[in-house]
């Protein structure tokens, strides 16, 4: 039997485990740092990134599914923002952990 801290835990711990197996590949977690500071369009993506068109809309469209991304249409151009603020938490943590410097 679970004890009611551990049951309580649980949900939170299936999210947890939601949010980091949308960020376990290596583009993905890139276009994440990219929109950690604001919105960016496809093509301001790719430029940045230089992930080629097809695997960046792939991944895109991976982390829409996800919920991690939300977009907004403006004219033509589709614009791209971190859903969540806790994504933006967590690239920043990955960030001062993994390169041992401040994010941002």
């Amino acid at each position: 039997m679970l004890a009611p801290e551990t049951k309580q835990m649980l949900p939170l711990a299936k999210e947890a485990t939601r949010l980091i197996k949308a960020l376990a590949h290596p583009e993905r977690l890139i276009i994440c740092c990219q929109l950690r500071d604001g919105e960016l369009s496809v093509g301001q993506i790719e430029s940045i990134l230089g992930i080629p068109q097809p695997r960046l809309s792939r991944e895109l469209s991976k982390l829409r599914t996800d919920e991690i991304l939300g977009t907004r249409r403006e004219s033509k151009a589709i614009i791209y923002h971190l859903k969540d603020d806790r994504i933006g938490a967590i690239v920043d943590t990955l960030c001062q952990v993994l390169l041992g410097k401040e994010a941002r």
